[in-house]
This record gives C-alpha cells, sequence and structure tokens, in this order.
C-alpha cells in the first residue's frame, strides 16, 4: 500500500485560516469592540483628533504559533488613520486597535493603542526640545544657579504641552518671559536665542488653535 505525503500549499493554507476567523466573526467583533470604546467618552479627543477625523480601517490578521507565554493565538488589527495627502491613499496611521482570541475564537485580550498625537506631531516639539537644550550651558542644571529658575520654566513648558496641559504651558511661556524682561542679559547668548525661538513657537501655535484661554492669549501678546 502506498502512503502519499501531502504538503499543503500557502494559498490553501491561507484559504483555511481565512475560513477559520470568518467563522467567528472576528473582523465584526473587533470593529463592534473599537466603537464600544469610542462612543463611551465621544466628548473626548483621541490622541488630539476628534472622532469625525478618524478614519478606522481592518489591516488583516496575524496568527502566533509556538509563544513562550501562552497559546497560539489570532490578532485582528483596526487602524485609526487620518487624512493627509502624502500617505498611501491619503490616510496616515496614527494608532491601532487590536482583539487577541484564542484559536477558537475566545476573547483573550485587547489594545489600544495611540502613537501619534496631533499637536506633538504637528509642531515636532520633541526634536526642538532637544536641540535647544544641547545649546544649554550645563551649568544652568545646578540648583544655586542664577539662570535654574528659567530653565525650570522652559521645561515645565515642553512637559505641560507634551501632557497637553495646554494652559499650563501657555502660564510658564509668560513667567519665562517675564524673567527675560529683567535677567535675559546674564543668559548665554546662543542658549537665549534658541529658548526665545522655543517659546515663541509654541505661544503663536498655542494662540493660533485656540489651546489658552483669551486672557493669557492677551499676556502673551502684549
Amino acid at each position: 500500500m502506498k502512503t502519499y505525503n501531502y504538503t499543503m500549499t500557502a494559498q490553501e493554507l491561507e484559504l483555511l485560516l481565512s475560513a477559520r476567523v470568518q467563522t467567528f466573526d472576528l473582523k465584526k467583533t473587533a470593529f463592534e469592540t473599537l466603537h464600544k470604546i469610542l462612543s463611551e467618552n465621544p466628548e473626548d479627543a483621541v490622541g488630539g483628533f476628534e472622532l469625525n477625523e478618524i478614519t478606522l480601517q481592518f489591516d488583516g490578521y496575524q496568527y502566533l504559533v509556538n509563544k513562550r507565554y501562552s497559546g497560539p493565538i489570532i490578532r485582528t488589527r483596526i487602524g485609526l488613520y487620518v487624512k493627509n495627502e502624502i500617505y498611501l491613499s491619503d490616510l496616515e496611521p496614527i494608532g491601532y486597535y487590536e482583539l487577541e482570541t484564542d484559536l477558537d475564537g475566545e476573547i483573550i485580550d485587547d489594545w489600544f493603542i495611540i502613537e501619534s498625537e496631533k499637536y506633538i506631531k504637528d509642531i515636532d516639539i520633541i526634536s526642538h526640545f532637544q536641540h535647544m537644550h544641547q545649546k544649554m550651558p550645563l551649568q544652568y542644571l545646578k540648583r544655586n544657579h542664577v539662570q535654574y529658575k528659567f530653565i525650570s520654566y522652559i521645561s515645565l513648558v515642553g512637559t505641560l504641552f507634551i501632557s497637553k496641559e495646554f494652559q499650563g504651558a501657555g502660564i510658564f511661556i509668560h513667567r519665562a518671559l517675564l524673567f527675560l524682561e529683567t535677567d535675559s542679559p546674564s543668559l548665554n547668548e546662543v542658549y537665549l536665542k534658541e529658548s526665545k525661538k522655543f517659546l515663541k513657537m509654541i505661544s503663536d501655535y498655542l494662540i493660533e488653535n485656540n489651546l489658552i484661554s483669551e486672557e493669557l492669549k492677551q499676556k502673551l501678546t502684549q
């Protein structure tokens, strides 16, 4: 009696796996769960983006086997995108939702990840922050140094902006500007130039995007 060894082709394997996820309707489950997450606080922006700015798209399935700490799983991924003409299909990825199930379709875990914040991305604050600090004399970091207060203001501006505490960032911009009115001559010339540029950039952005109060806008434009 002859025996035959049959090796499944890649196409056959794809069809088999596709049929399995369709049986459990994991794509529908993932979309429904994500919509539920987003509807819990519909007034809250997602990564700084309003819900009507975000496009949800099914990104596919991923099968993970021989995992070290768990059994095999299926990941169903929904991508979050915003309009941007420089990207494929005019959609820029800003995050994703992943639903993890076992091979029988039972939910194990899920993940909602935002990878790109609107305001941080728009202004690229981190690179500007790093560039400015590269020009800062290290002695300014000493607590008893006369410029310690100023660099504390600058640091809080960046930290609060990144944390989306925009009103707080504006308040410390104002304090830094008041400090410069009396103490700017004693600052390192290169660092003074970079810090002024940084403060103006953040201040202009906060004002133009209506991220701070009218009272604070007036203080920053005086």
